[in-house]
């Protein structure tokens, strides 16, 4: 016997504000009543719109009733030939992204759930914005910047807290690279700092933008500039990331958001792993207040 989905699925294309061909999937609740109130996730470093732990909270949202737009942005992946509009290509993924025009992507995101028609044919009223990870550095960036009224709340999942400052050294290699039109080389591995490598030209780019967004070196944080409800969670097996004092910190800084809601998830990962239908239900149940 054929069991029905409660959700269909698309691929859908977007353009960024500033040119480039970006793929997603929106997958909508099927056969029950659909919530006004769409989600739209943006992913982190090196991530993709088909992950398998996106695609799963997706269509555990789409079950209880909500549509949900998860998109790629020029990170995505680690190293990625992006197609623009008078055919040339760009190279970008999360290698040699320039975090200062994230906000092209996410604003073409943010457009293109804020138009699309519901079951009902109407529009609506507007979005929930989600990022993860990195995502969860560029939608406040995105937000604090435009303070985009079609913006009903702000979701940030496991954001990176443990930010440390780049050696002046570093930075001063990067900056020089990109000078001599080398900036798409890859800098030198850090051993000392592990993780992967970058292009030049992010890493000037992450250090010319290095605001502090939660306060944690700061006390000029992007937080305090966001004027939306605000969800922020991390799973308690992702130390490296954030943890429970960090949502302390969110919720002290988040001075001009009307409300802020946190929520550690017990034995989630990264990726909340095993843990998508628990996170989906609550993103489900804080979403719904904002229709």
């Amino acid at each position: 016997m054929i069991v029905a989905k409660p959700y269909t699925e698309e691929l859908v294309y977007v353009e960024s504000e500033d040119g480039l061909l970006l793929e997603g999937v929106v997958i909508r609740p099927e056969g029950i009543e659909s919530m006004p109130v769409p989600v739209v996730w943006i992913h982190g470093f090196t991530g993709k719109f088909y992950s398998m732990s996106t695609v799963t909270i997706g269509r555990e949202l789409a079950a209880r009733g909500f549509t949900f737009v998860a998109g790629n942005n020029r990170g995505h992946d680690v190293g990625s030939r992006i197609r623009l509009r008078d055919g040339r290509t760009l190279l970008a993924g999360g290698w040699w992204e320039r975090f200062d025009e994230s906000p092209n992507d996410v604003g073409a995101w943010v457009r293109f759930a804020a138009e699309l028609e519901g079951n009902d044919g109407r529009r609506p009223p507007g979005i929930a914005l989600l990022g993860h990870s990195l995502g969860a550095l560029k939608v406040p960036y995105y937000q604090a910047q435009r303070q985009d009224a079609r913006v009903l709340g702000l979701i940030c999942a496991s954001p990176p807290m443990k930010l440390r400052q780049p050696e002046p050294e570093r930075v001063a290699l990067a900056e020089r690279m990109v000078a001599e039109g080398r900036g798409e080389d890859l800098l030198p591995r850090d051993p000392s700092r592990g993780g992967d490598p970058v292009s030049a030209q992010t890493f000037a780019a992450r250090s010319r933008n290095r605001r502090d967004v939660y306060g944690v070196i700061s006390t000029d944080p992007l937080i305090a500039q966001l004027r939306c409800p605000l969800f922020a969670f991390f799973g308690s097996e992702e130390p490296e990331i954030g943890a429970a004092p960090d949502l302390d910190l969110i919720r002290r800084n988040a001075t001009a958001a009307p409300r802020v809601q946190t929520r550690m998830f017990e034995g989630a990962n990264h990726s909340y792993t095993g843990h998508e239908a628990e996170v989906a239900a609550a993103l489900a149940a804080w979403v719904a207040t904002l229709g």
